[in-house]
């Protein structure tokens, strides 16, 4: 009989050590991305169970690493001051540029898109070859993107819109002679707008996206190895061109 208690505890003891063990084990890092309407990078309401591009790479090249993300859709502006200041870790899909160079850590680059300067069917424009000789003329891009950056950086007195759509809608109207957007972007929404066919397109240059990581949240630097290694990974076994094969 005393056998058998001692072989009860023994047993019971063992059980409470190992569900001690698990419960103080440390769980795998997980990921909030935060991102605004962008498609077909991103979409905050998926089309045909499409999420966009950029938001299934990131899911699968954190998952390929143990890292459960999550991307969570907030207006731009949010997004920005949220993972500038370390309230969230990173930002997606984010182009470089010298002050974001100051405030994040770039990923390998995710995608790339075509930008340039739209302008009316029914505009005669000047000869515009390259971004600079838009200055001096009526020019437009979206408030807290890159691109606007760019303008006021080049001596351009950009107009500030709010969005892609409320851009390319104002462009039409007369509000402003040229728009300077991705055109990968634009063109799809212009398309859901019913508007294709209402624009020119002078192309200025080709950008990179990445996941930009905040310098200042704690996860910064165990996450961007992280999620570089699981970049890699699903571009070499054929996964990353297999989602984008899926928004041809």
């Amino acid at each position: 009989m005393k056998t058998t208690c001692f072989a009860l505890l023994a047993t019971a003891l063992t059980v409470m050590c190992h569900a001690s063990a698990a419960a103080t084990q440390k769980p795998g890092p997980g990921a909030i991305v935060l991102a605004v309407h962008y498609p077909p990078y991103e979409m905050s309401e998926p089309v045909d169970g499409l999420h966009g591009f950029d938001h299934e790479v990131v899911i699968e090249a954190f998952r390929r690493t143990g890292v459960e993300a999550q991307v969570i859709y907030v207006p731009w502006t949010r997004a920005v001051s949220d993972t500038t200041n370390g309230l969230s870790p990173a930002l997606l899909s984010c182009a470089k540029n010298a002050e974001r160079t100051q405030v994040y850590l770039f990923s390998d680059p995710i995608s790339q898109d075509t930008y340039g300067l739209y302008y009316r069917k029914d505009f005669q424009p000047p000869d515009i070859r390259k971004l600079k000789d838009v200055v001096g003329q009526s020019v437009a891009s979206v408030s807290g993107y890159a691109s606007l950056a760019k303008l006021v950086e080049i001596g351009a007195n950009p107009i500030e819109v709010r969005s892609e759509a409320a851009g390319f809608q104002m462009l039409g109207l007369g509000r402003f002679d040229f728009l300077y957007s991705g055109k990968q972007a634009t063109d799809f929404q212009i398309m859901q707008h019913g508007m294709k066919g209402r624009f020119e397109f002078v192309k200025t240059e080709n950008w990179e996206y990445h996941l930009c990581f905040s310098r200042k949240h704690p996860q910064t630097l165990e996450l961007l190895p992280l999620f570089n290694k699981g970049l890699a990974e699903i571009r070499a076994d054929g996964t990353y061109k297999a989602i984008h094969d899926r928004y041809r």
